[in-house]
């Protein structure tokens, strides 16, 4: 699969060749900025502004990442499928579910792993969460806070672990994930207490190490403790330099906080690749995790991968009938889904040639034997690497160096004019030098009118679309009237609890492990409902407010177009008075604002989305609390000899009680949980983007009609100098003309190869 598509590679390789453009174009702006720096007998180099955005711009093209994210159901071949792309057995394949890493993969100058871990804090906040309610724990509440570096309260943990019966490490038939959680955290803590501190740590593992960290993802006792895992890979023909490509967690894990951590690397992604195993089809688990995508707006950018199982089938075929019932169940969710199918183990044994195990040359020598189906793999992986590459180049255009094209057109017609103004300037007499300065000094102060002008009418339209925007926000997560606290409301409200079958559950477990099965149970659910159906709620709620501000970004636009088309004439009337033909800017719709290119330039993200919620030990404390209650009623009753009709009402009213608690508790916890997003939502991302914006319109504002922004008052007092100072500055002025046209040919050659693609 490394043996990139051709077409695909076509793609990649012209990308990096207009990448390579961009930047020498950007070192040329230098250059010229450097030459205007040195121009005796004029003003003093008015261009710093300019510099910065070079640099910036630089530092956009270098860093700015395409994320690709590759889900699926466990066992789907994600991490196979991602070796295969990347030509190497770089990922743990198999990998535990206890963990919710995502694992993001880079192009680098070594092969290195880096392993970040969780800080103490972290672990023990973590840990403590899993052991409320937690049964024969009793000791733990508030007051007492666990540390896991503590022997004693290790010891406590690990008794109490080992007390529970297989029934209560399995309620209802479902493995405690809390349970697992903690196991994996004590057993693994003396192993990898030298690498976690207070601050983080970071591990790497380099070169022939870079194996090690394989260990890690593949042991949960280890992996447990990760946070982060970044993988740098040299030498792969698929990656380049700004693309990160990420295995996440299966869709289907039992954890649904994994799934509120896929949701928000999602919210980040530019394309999915969605995997399918063909020993199973499109599964209920599928479906489940594509509509929830779908719901959350990114069905736009997803591509299907069928790994096919080439021992699995005997006929193509029987592979085709799969390929089309997949198409078909997909359809539903997605029109006109892209959909390949290939196997991604053999794509990658034939990669390891004779190092490959005696048992995959065997593998791969029969599927070789299997002329049409690895044919039709083949041929699927050729189509799919030269569509992905296709993709991912022509987006990137738009993405990435649309914008900077612009800025570069910007910034050529407003150097070519503030050198032809200084040349006019210097071959002028007294008398006809001083002419071009008094029509400058016009032009000037009808700018400084425009710029009020629009600076007021920006202003009256982010203070409208800040004003609707917090109605909106406000209105969206209002605790008494708002559909979604109603809708979370209503479902904690109508959870149900099986009170006959917990009556059992008290004689077998005891009353503590009885509250605490109903707990988990209770949490997982709302966790699952958080994920499912509240997260994709918020994300959709995001997006429609984030084509709210869209609209505004387009209106502002709208109204610098407006007056610029008149101001653009008076200021070419003003170049011509001064007998100067002005460089027409080549681009449509120069006064835009791109929404991802902003957020990106601004760096400012979605907030993180709802997840874990928190909760306190004293549920416990208060239902125990209960019981003795209810027993001292049971204990008068029997001594003022009354009928007690259920022994075990004490036991059933108090977990009544204790559930009651639990769901005031959690709807509290969620209520606080959504009103920070909303608070985030509003002011550290809707309106940083509202208030920045107008600063990247003055930015282009200046760009434009920078030569009559700046101060000419050297180049003014130069008209007495002598003449062969004079004569110097013409011949540098009249150079960097030459190379600037040049230059801008350059701009508008690879405008027109970008559109052509």
């Amino acid at each position: 699969m490394n043996r990139q598509g051709k077409q695909g590679k076509c793609y990649m390789d012209h990308f990096n060749s207009i990448k390579t453009s961009f930047l020498q174009i950007n070192d040329e702006f230098l250059s010229l900025f450097n030459t205007a720096r040195s121009i005796p007998g004029i003003s003093p180099f008015p261009f710093d502004q300019w510099e910065k955005t070079v640099h910036s711009i630089e530092e956009q093209i270098n860093e700015d990442t395409l994320r690709i994210a590759v889900v699926g159901a466990i066992k789907s071949g994600k991490s196979t499928f991602i070796n295969a792309f990347l030509g190497g057995d770089y990922l743990k394949r198999g990998a535990g579910i206890v963990t919710s890493i995502v694992t993001k993969i880079r192009k680098g100058p070594t092969l290195t792993a880096s392993l970040f871990f969780k800080t103490w804090d972290e672990v023990n906040a973590e840990m403590k969460e899993a052991m409320i309610l937690f049964p024969s724990f009793e000791r733990h509440s508030d007051d007492h806070q666990f540390d896991i570096r503590r022997a004693e309260d290790r010891m406590e943990l690990e008794r109490a672990l080992k007390s529970l019966s297989v029934e209560k490490r399995i309620p209802q038939g479902t493995l405690d994930a809390n349970g697992v959680l903690l196991t994996s955290y004590l057993k693994g803590y003396e192993r990898i207490r030298e690498e976690i501190s207070q601050d983080g740590e970071i591990q790497r593992f380099e070169g022939t190490d870079f194996s090690k960290h394989k260990n890690f993802v593949g042991d949960d006792s280890l992996a447990v403790y990760l946070k982060d895992l970044e993988l740098q890979i040299p030498g792969v023909n698929n990656l380049d330099d700004n693309i990160e490509i990420a295995d996440c967690q299966g869709s289907d894990s039992p954890n649904p906080l994994h799934l509120s951590m896929i949701q928000d690397y999602l919210m980040g992604t530019h394309l999915i690749i969605y995997l399918v195993s063909s020993r199973t089809g499109i599964r209920q688990a599928d479906i489940k995790f594509l509509s929830i995508i779908k719901k959350m707006g990114l069905m736009e950018n997803i591509y299907f991968v069928i790994n096919c199982d080439l021992s699995e089938h005997d006929k193509l075929d029987d592979l085709k009938n799969l390929v089309n019932r997949t198409l078909e169940e997909v359809s539903v969710i997605k029109p006109g889904p892209q959909i390949f199918t290939f196997s991604t183990l053999f794509n990658l044994i034939r990669q390891f040639g004779e190092n490959a195990s005696h048992k995959n040359i065997l593998r791969v020598e029969q599927w070789k034997d299997e002329t049409e189906l690895s044919t039709f793999s083949d041929n699927e992986t050729e189509r799919f690497l030269t569509l992905f590459g296709e993709k991912l180049t022509r987006d990137r255009f738009n993405l990435l160096l649309k914008n900077h094209l612009e800025r570069f057109a910007l910034m050529a017609a407003g150097l070519h004019d503030w050198i032809r103004i200084n040349h006019n300037i210097l071959i002028k007499d007294t008398e006809g030098a001083m002419e071009v300065l008094q029509e400058i000094k016009n032009v000037q102060a009808q700018l400084n009118q425009l710029k009020s002008l629009i600076s007021n009418t920006i202003d009256a339209a982010s203070r409208e679309t800040k004003l609707d925007v917090w109605k909106t926000v406000d209105r969206f997560f209002d605790v008494r009237g708002g559909n979604l606290v109603k809708d979370i409301r209503e479902h904690i409200r109508n959870y149900k609890v099986d009170y006959q079958t917990s009556e059992d559950d008290v004689d077998d477990l005891g009353f503590s492990a009885t509250l605490h099965a109903i707990f988990q149970d209770f949490r997982h659910d709302i966790d699952l409902f958080m994920a499912e159906v509240i997260n994709p709620q918020l994300i959709q709620f995001t997006h429609q407010e984030e084509i709210k501000v869209d609209t505004f970004l387009a209106d502002i636009a709208r109204a610098y177009d407006s007056r610029m088309g008149n101001a653009l004439q008076k200021y070419e009337k003003a170049l011509e008075n001064m007998g100067i033909s002005s460089r027409r800017h080549t681009f449509d719709e120069i006064y835009s604002i791109d929404l991802e290119n902003l957020k990106k330039r601004i760096r400012c993200n979605v907030p993180k989305l709802v997840s874990a919620l928190r909760y306190t030990a004293k549920v416990r404390t208060e239902a125990i609390m209960r019981l003795k209650y209810y027993d001292l009623v049971k204990f008068i009753k029997k001594v003022l000899k009354k009928d007690i009709q259920n022994e075990k009402a004490g036991e059933i009213l108090a977990l009544k009680d204790g559930v009651q608690r639990i769901k005031k508790e959690t709807m509290r916890s969620i209520i606080s949980s959504l009103n920070n997003y909303k608070e985030n939502l509003k002011f550290l991302y809707l309106f940083r983007i509202i208030d920045e914006a107008p600063k990247i319109l003055n930015g282009m504002l200046l760009d434009r009609f920078h030569v009559f922004t700046v101060d000419i008052s050297a180049t003014a007092d130069s008209i007495g100098t002598e003449q062969s100072v004079k004569e110097d500055a013409i011949n540098i002025l009249e150079l960097m003309d030459d190379s600037l046209k040049t230059l801008s040919s350059r701009i508008l050659y690879l405008r027109e190869d970008m559109e052509s693609q």
